[in-house]
């Protein structure tokens, strides 16, 4: 892209060349090029990433440029500058539209919609999506995906719908499979990005799909459940990658899917980093569960586990909804986190409904939340070293048993045959022996 013969992004090329014709008109009396130049430009910033400034001077390698907001002049190499739009407050949709492409005017441009409330932002055909860390009405409504069937990209404004809208489309047109990839960092959106393209598709071509599009929809909060947690950064980080696939039949309606999970962070079970949660499942079992499964599955405040309080006790509800946890379920210390998505007393109804909606029965739901709990008290199980007769090894520490009791209760295996598990190994000879030998 050029401008009155200035490459975008390349300035550094003709700051050597303004300098020297500098030095030739003021000897003659000429106003100096830095009075007709776009002076205005995006000088580097360690905090902010760019800055605007005036150029105030040239020098061979670098620029002396007067910050507009501390008015303070700074020092910037020539190819860490770019050049700024006269009309700060103009926004395009498509930042390929911008007058000049750069780093610092992309920043802008994006900076500038997400204070309007614009999350969405084009690069071509490449979405970029900002986080707007609170629910904005209508965005995701049944009308805006209504509105978005059909259209090519730029007919609308920037929408997660539109680019799904096109990869279904060139589906249709070319018959072949189709990927949309959904990257970022923690806390940028990707699991609701991912979800707005499923629901997308399926409202539009998967309503005569009848119980299998529900259960393509209700898929998500189960799979949130189970591998999502708060970490420092995001109060519903996912702890695993997912492949996503969404199968159509020969007159392109949504017929079935199939969602592949890998990496999970199974450390986190076991231990959090400060400020961070375990997985969502536990605090939802806690705050969700009625009296009877609360007491069945021998249930407490978070405090009462050694997974549970190694981290972040606190629980998440909805704005309006932070009374609804019974006080005795909080631990010592711990209160009510107000979010807009996380809400582990209302999610954890919703998982059990998820769960029916997907096949599972009443008895086999119960089996799926006692292996949960299962593990809260396995949590609990501590072992010391084996004192008796010389022995190697470790046996089951004092007042562990109502714990182990708990979890073999849970889980449907024999106490004994689980204590057994818990301290002893057994171990295969490289040469000779079948059974191998066991160590307790």
């Amino acid at each position: 892209m050029y401008n009155d013969g200035y490459k975008v992004g390349n300035l550094h090329e003709h700051f050597a060349q303004m300098k020297t014709n500098e030095k030739r008109r003021s000897s003659v009396g000429v106003s100096p090029p830095l009075a007709g130049f776009e002076r205005v430009v995006w000088a580097p910033d360690s905090v902010l990433g760019y800055i605007l400034g005036d150029i105030v001077d040239i020098g061979s390698e670098t620029l002396s440029i007067k910050r507009r907001d501390n008015k303070q002049t700074i020092q910037a190499k020539h190819d860490d500058v770019f050049p700024a739009d006269e009309n700060l407050e103009k926004t395009v949709d498509d930042n390929c539209a911008l007058m000049y492409l750069n780093e610092g005017t992309l920043l802008h441009n994006c900076h500038r919609r997400y204070q309007k409330k614009q999350i969405y932002t084009y690069v071509a055909n490449i979405l970029i999506s900002i986080n707007p860390y609170e629910t904005q009405r209508g965005l995701y409504s049944n009308e805006t995906i209504a509105s978005y069937r059909g259209k090519s990209l730029g007919q609308m404004p920037p929408h997660i719908y539109a680019l799904a809208d096109k990869a279904y489309r060139d589906m249709r047109r070319t018959g072949e499979s189709q990927s949309v990839i959904v990257s970022g960092e923690s806390g940028a959106g990707k699991t609701e990005s991912q979800k707005a393209v499923l629901k997308y598709l399926c409202e539009n071509w998967g309503k005569e799909a009848g119980p299998i599009q529900q259960r393509l929809l209700e898929t998500n909060p189960i799979l949130e459940a189970f591998g999502n947690a708060k970490t420092t950064r995001n109060n519903n980080s996912s702890r695993f990658g997912k492949f996503v696939e969404i199968h159509f039949n020969n007159k392109h309606l949504v017929t079935g899917g199939f969602v592949s999970h890998y990496l999970l962070e199974k450390s986190r079970i076991c231990t959090q980093t400060k400020g961070e949660r375990n997985y969502h499942i536990f605090y939802q079992l806690i705050a969700g569960a009625d009296e009877g499964m609360y007491k069945t599955f021998g249930l407490g405040s978070p405090e009462k586990f050694h997974y549970l309080r190694r981290g972040s006790m606190n629980f998440f509800a909805r704005p309006g909804n932070e009374n609804k946890i019974l006080k005795e379920r909080f631990g010592k210390g711990a209160s009510t986190t107000i979010d807009p998505v996380v809400d582990d007393s209302a999610d954890f109804r919703n998982l059990l409904s998820c769960l029916g909606k997907c096949g599972l029965n009443r008895e086999m739901i119960m089996q799926v939340i006692g292996i949960v709990a299962a593990v809260l008290h396995l949590g609990n199980v501590d072992f010391v070293a084996n004192e008796d007769g010389g022995k190697d090894g470790s046996k089951m520490a004092p007042g562990c048993e109502i714990s182990c009791n708990f979890a073999s209760r849970l889980l449907g295996i024999d106490e004994q045959q689980l204590k057994m598990a818990l301290t002893s190994r057994a171990m295969q000879p490289s040469r000779g022996g079948t059974k191998g030998t066991l160590i307790l």
